[in-house]
């Protein structure tokens, strides 16, 4: 988040890689660094000082004056025989500069994209990733309202948005892999933090977030040459701000779940560099009415369980989790659907499909959802 605020700055990286055209060399020290180096120069930009009313259809789509945005939806399906998949799709606009070029060009933009796409084939056991990223201009990539539609070549999200879901189509294809579906039903959106202001720490970093939490999902899913007609859920968020993480914050543990009977639970920890005890903690709970609040950072406790080390990167993951919410009387287990789910192109991270079962008010409940876990095998961790 901060911009990600939480989540991302990584893949925002490689925008800002791209506007600057870095060495392989810097890319990869982008990639173990990116806590201290994300967004770059953020004078000039609007920032997230306020709540403010979210507009729809409008605020489906770009946002440029802040230097930060992505779309990024991800969700799990089902073949009629039970073969489980994970799908992730992310679009991320970058803002290289506060105002529009001064130049007649057709390729002159202010505005970089940047795109990562998933599947996870619990079956076969694989995890199967790609990365795209273009200038915001000579229709290479952008985002509009009416209709509809972000998109990075001819990876996109499109669809007709309305004030009660958005009913649309995400899309995307690769070498090894991809993904045709449809995404609706009725989700209204949710707004995080205050009114939809998502603060991200104490020195004031914060950004409009809201996501729709349960979106129908029917379409297509490709792993090499076999095509599996599936069904499921979706998550969709959208975020844009201006800030960075601080300087003393390593990273970020993100979960979104959707639980049984309609609930849905969001929750993140930004990690302090040195000191536990300064971790900072934000969520939303979602009822089976779909009214959603906003969990005081006290009563959201994240414990790592079981850690799984990459034999490409080196690097150690918390992959299972305990996760307890005493406010909501809510405690829950996380597992990965596969531990290997570690997303590694201009820059990595763990980023992948998981179960949730636990307790919620003395009664059994279960779930599924998505975790991104950002900034580990930096600087020690």
């Amino acid at each position: 988040m901060s911009r990600r605020w939480i989540r991302g700055p990584w893949r925002v990286l490689c925008l800002v890689m791209l506007a600057t055209a870095c060495s392989p060399e810097s890319e990869q020290e982008a990639s173990l660094s990116a806590g201290s180096r994300l967004g770059g120069d953020t004078a000039g930009y609007p920032k997230v000082t306020e709540p403010r009313a979210f507009g729809f259809p409008a605020d489906h789509g770009a946002h440029p004056r802040f230097k930060h945005e992505w779309w990024y939806i991800t969700g799990q399906a089902q073949t009629r025989d039970g073969r489980g998949f994970g799908y992730q799709l992310t679009i991320f606009r970058e803002a290289i500069a506060p105002a529009p070029p001064d130049s007649p060009s057709r390729w002159a933009t202010s505005q970089l994209y940047l795109a990562h796409a998933a599947v996870t084939d619990v079956e076969g056991g694989q995890y199967l990733t790609d990365e795209r990223y273009a200038r915001g201009a000579m229709g290479l990539a952008g985002a509009t309202t009416s209709p509809f539609r972000v998109w990075l070549e001819d990876w996109e999200l499109s669809g007709v948005p309305d004030e009660r879901s958005l009913n649309g189509r995400v899309a995307a294809q690769s070498d090894r892999f991809g993904f045709d579906l449809a995404i609706g039903g009725d989700c209204p959106p949710v707004a995080h933090g205050d009114r939809g202001m998502s603060v991200k720490g104490a020195e004031g970093n914060a950004s409009y977030y809201y996501s729709y939490t349960r979106l129908d999902t029917r379409g297509t899913i490709r792993v090499g040459n076999e095509t599996f007609e599936v069904t499921g859920t979706s998550w969709l968020d959208h975020e844009w701000s201006s800030s960075a993480l601080a300087a003393d914050q390593s990273g970020w543990d993100w979960f979104s779940l959707q639980l049984a009977g309609g609930r849905a639970l969001m929750v993140f920890r930004l990690r302090h560099a040195t000191d536990a005890e300064r971790d900072f903690y934000s969520g939303t709970y979602v009822d089976t009415d779909g009214d959603a609040t906003a969990l005081p950072p006290g009563q959201i406790d994240l414990t790592p369980l079981e850690h799984w080390t990459s034999d490409r990167t080196g690097v150690r993951y918390p992959v299972r989790w305990r996760l307890v919410v005493p406010v909501l009387d809510l405690k829950l287990i996380t597992e990965p659907l596969l531990e290997d789910q570690e997303f590694v192109h201009s820059f990595r991270y763990w980023e992948g499909a998981v179960s949730a079962g636990g307790r919620h008010r003395g009664e059994h409940i279960s779930g599924r959802g998505y975790v991104e876990l950002t900034g580990y095998g930096v600087d020690g961790e």
